[in-house]
């Protein structure tokens, strides 16, 4: 069996892994036209400061790694196209234009880089994030640059903002409405927003109307403001690469992302879909998402390597939403839906706070009308994956508050804490 996959990124690999493990005598082959090796992200900031380390790089997932799995990894080679009727990838690399046969075809083509249409975006010194390579580019150029404006407030806006601060840029990081908006609650963006420190020049409510600049860039306008800058990073998410899948006669949904079924099956038998190029469906509502995270594109990978190998088995999980970060000394999780995804899938809600004094964390908790726990978000100093788990335990139980409490009441878990060191309290 030839088994193809198209992209090299947590989807592509988890793919071709599972695949072979799936199905030893299988022919795997991933085709990518990034040349630097399957790295961790978040965590790519790094590559700002150290741009040609390899320390970031995925060991399971390195080329050489793939190799000792009989997996071929040819690297630096476009698909130009391909006839799904005839199972046919037509690819272009350093030997010229070549024609690749498969059996199942997985397409984990990723998202373009969704910059805004203004005036100067095409200038030297303007940049978006979505590879490796990308970053180790900015980051040959940092030396020249002193004044740099990030453009979007996500994770890995956040993240890039604080590895230029801690090389001692000047960064100014501009907010279109609030920090996270889709992820966080109101509040909790504004919680967040109160540990950032004051070196980082906030830009909040604000959009860019344009880059500025001769050949290269010199500043870029903000309402009624101009922000001198040696460079713009545009963090301003992804679309769903599709123009392969197009090409291909596989539908496209209405959110732009390929259209796939719980297995990860296209409209077309033998080809599947992973990651930020595919819509996939709510579990609660059956609505079509966007999940352009990198934990739901490994285990969709999985899925569709473990059904392109031969296998029948559903896993439960691939939908899971579990995001954590540590950026500015501050563990930010977010599990589930907020209240703005869950109004996007016509789901009402209600929220509920607490605040854990102890480490120093405001928690949010996202219930369906019914109680059930749907989603939460949590901010704190220390031990955010912990209760990060705690609600993600009880997300996929489908528990209530009532029935499952986040937290035992404080004097509870004092006594615990009391009798666990001097023995049991009479």
């Amino acid at each position: 069996m030839k088994i193809i996959i198209v992209g090299y990124g947590p989807g592509g690999a988890a793919a071709a892994v599972t695949a072979r493990t799936f199905n030893p005598k299988s022919e795997v082959k991933i085709v990518t036209d990034e040349t630097l090796e399957s790295h961790k992200k978040p965590g790519a900031s790094m590559a700002l400061e150290f741009p040609n380390t390899s320390d970031l790089k995925i060991e399971d997932w390195s080329f050489e790694a793939l190799s000792k799995k009989q997996i071929t990894t040819i690297s630096g080679t476009r698909v130009t196209g391909g006839d799904s009727k005839k199972k046919e990838l037509y690819i272009k690399g350093h030997d010229g234009e070549k024609t690749l046969k498969y059996d199942k075809l997985v397409l984990a083509t990723g998202g373009v880089p969704s910059v805004p249409n203004l005036p100067g975006t095409n200038l030297d010194g303007v940049f978006t994030i979505q590879t490796m390579a990308d970053t180790s580019e900015i980051g040959n150029q940092l030396s020249e640059m002193n004044s740099i404006v990030v453009v979007g407030a996500g994770f890995s806006g956040l993240e890039t903002a604080e590895r230029l601060l801690l090389m001692g840029k000047e960064v100014h990081l501009v907010i279109r409405s609030r920090l996270m908006r889709k992820q966080l609650e109101e509040s909790m963006s504004e919680e967040l927003q109160s540990r950032l420190p004051n070196r980082l020049h906030v830009h909040l409510g604000k959009s860019p109307k344009s880059v500025v600049g001769s050949k290269k860039v010199e500043g870029i306008v903000i309402g009624d403001d101009t922000i001198k800058a040696d460079a713009v990073l545009f963090m301003t998410g992804v679309r769903p690469n599709v123009e392969l899948a197009k090409s291909l006669g596989v539908k496209i949904g209405e959110l732009g992302g390929i259209v796939v079924d719980e297995a990860m099956k296209t409209s077309i038998d033998d080809i599947f879909a992973v990651g930020d190029c595919v819509e996939m469906k709510d579990p609660t509502t059956g609505k079509p998402l966007l999940l352009p995270i990198g934990s739901v594109a490994a285990r969709a990978g999985r899925q569709a390597g473990m059904i392109a190998a031969g296998g029948s088995k559903i896993y439960d999980d691939t939908l899971r939403r579990l995001q954590y970060d540590r950026i500015f000394n501050t563990d930010i999780v977010v599990v589930g839906h907020s209240t703005t995804t869950a109004k996007e899938m016509g789901i009402k809600t209600d929220v509920h706070y607490f605040d854990d004094s102890t480490e120093f964390a405001k928690v949010a908790l996202v219930t369906s009308k019914d109680g059930s726990l749907i989603g939460g978000q949590v901010i704190s100093s220390r031990m955010g994956a912990r209760l990060g788990y705690e609600i993600l335990d009880r997300v996929e139980s489908g528990a209530t508050l009532k029935d499952k409490p986040l937290l035992k009441p404080r004097h509870e878990r004092l006594r615990e804490y009391l009798e666990t060191t001097f023995g049991p309290i009479r």
